[in-house]
C-alpha cells in the first residue's frame, strides 16, 4: 500500500515541476526571450535527476519486493525445515520405541530359546526313560510270551533210553509227554509189519534250561505182535510235547535193537509211516540211511 503513497507522491512532483517548466518556458516566449545556456543545463540536469529518481525509486520498489519474496520463502523454508525436523524427531523417537520393542523382542526370543533348549533336555531325559521303561517292559513281555521249548536225545541203543531237555530260559514244562513208535522190519506179519513201541510218558516238571533224567523206553509189541530180539531193525517215529511248548516235535528213528540207532528231527512227514508195507519200507529206510542229518546214539555218555 505504500508504494501507492510514494508513486503519487512522485507523480504529483513530476507534474508541479512540469508545470513549472511550462510557465516559465512560456514567460520566456512571450518576452522573446532565448533561454540562456545555464538554464538549459539546468533544465537538463532537473530531468536527468527526475529520471534518476524514477530509477532509484524503481529499484528501490523492486528490491524490497525481492526482499519481501525472499522473507516470505525464507519464513516457508524455515516452516519447512521446521516440519522436516519434526518428523526426523517424530522418526527417532519412533525408532526409539522400535529399538525398545525390538530388544524385548530379541529377550522375549533369548527367553523362548532357553526355554526350549530346557524343554528338549526335559524330551531327551523323558525320550531315555521311555526307552528304558521299554526294554524293562519288551524283557517282561518276552519273558511273558517265552514258551517251553521240549527236545529229545536218544541213548543207549544196548537199552534204550531217552532224555528230555527244555531249551527255554524262562519258562519250566509242565505236563509234557513222549512216546515212541517203531515198526519191527524183520518179524513182520503177513505183509503187514509188526508194531513195538512204549507207552505213552508224561514228564510232569522240567526246570528252564533243565532236562529229565535219563528213561528207559521199554518197547513193548502190540497185542499180538512179536517181541523184538537182538539185532532186529525197528524204524519209526518218536513223538514229544507239551501243552505250552513252543512247537510239538517228532524224530524218526532207525535202530538195531540192543545193537546200535540214528535218529534226527522230523521235517513235517518225510515219510508215509502208516503208510509203510513190506513192499516199500526198505526203499524209505534205505532213503532216511542216508540222510546228513542223522544223530548216532551214544552208548555211554561223556
Amino acid at each position: 500500500m505504500i508504494w501507492v503513497f510514494v508513486y503519487g507522491a512522485l507523480g504529483i512532483g513530476l507534474a508541479v515541476f512540469v508545470v513549472f517548466l511550462f510557465q516559465g518556458v512560456r514567460a520566456h516566449s512571450a518576452e522573446r526571450q532565448r533561454l540562456p545556456l545555464s538554464d538549459y543545463v539546468a533544465v537538463v540536469g532537473a530531468v536527468l535527476n527526475i529520471v534518476l529518481l524514477v530509477i532509484a525509486v524503481g529499484s528501490l520498489h523492486v528490491a524490497v519486493t525481492t526482499y519481501q519474496d525472499a522473507k516470505h520463502s525464507g519464513e516457508e523454508q524455515t516452516k519447512s525445515l521446521q516440519s522436516s525436523r519434526d518428523a526426523l524427531e517424530g522418526v527417532a523417537r519412533s525408532l526409539d520405541k522400535q529399538g525398545g520393542t525390538l530388544e524385548k523382542s530379541r529377550q522375549a526370543l533369548d527367553a523362548s530359546a532357553a526355554t526350549a533348549v530346557a524343554q528338549q533336555k526335559l524330551l531327551s531325559q523323558s525320550v531315555a526313560n521311555s526307552r528304558k521303561q521299554l526294554g524293562v517292559l519288551q524283557a517282561q513281555w518276552a519273558r511273558e510270551l517265552e514258551q517251553p521249548d521240549i527236545h529229545a536225545l536218544l541213548i543207549y541203543p544196548q537199552s534204550p533210553a531217552i532224555i528230555v531237555q527244555n531249551t527255554s530260559k524262562i519258562k519250566p514244562v509242565r505236563a509234557g509227554l513222549y512216546q515212541i513208535i517203531l515198526f519191527n522190519l524183520d518179524r513182520p506179519q503177513g505183509t503187514q509189519l509188526s508194531l513195538v513201541e512204549n507207552v505213552a510218558t508224561p514228564v510232569d516238571f522240567i526246570e528252564p534250561a533243565g532236562s529229565f533224567l535219563p528213561a528207559n523206553l521199554n518197547l513193548v509189541p502190540v497185542p499180538g505182535g512179536p517181541q523184538p530180539v537182538k539185532g532186529d531193525r525197528l524204524f519209526g517215529y518218536l513223538s514229544i510235547g507239551c501243552a505250552e511248548c513252543k512247537v510239538h516235535r517228532a524224530y524218526w528213528v532207525f535202530m538195531k535193537y540192543q545193537e546200535d540207532g540214528r535218529y534226527c528231527e522230523a521235517k513235517g512227514m518225510d515219510y508215509p509211516f502208516y503208510k509203510l508195507t513190506t513192499a516199500n519200507v526198505e526203499g524209505y529206510v534205505s532213503e532216511f540211511l542216508k540222510r546228513s542229518d542223522l544223530v548216532e546214539m551214544p552208548k555211554q555218555l561223556d
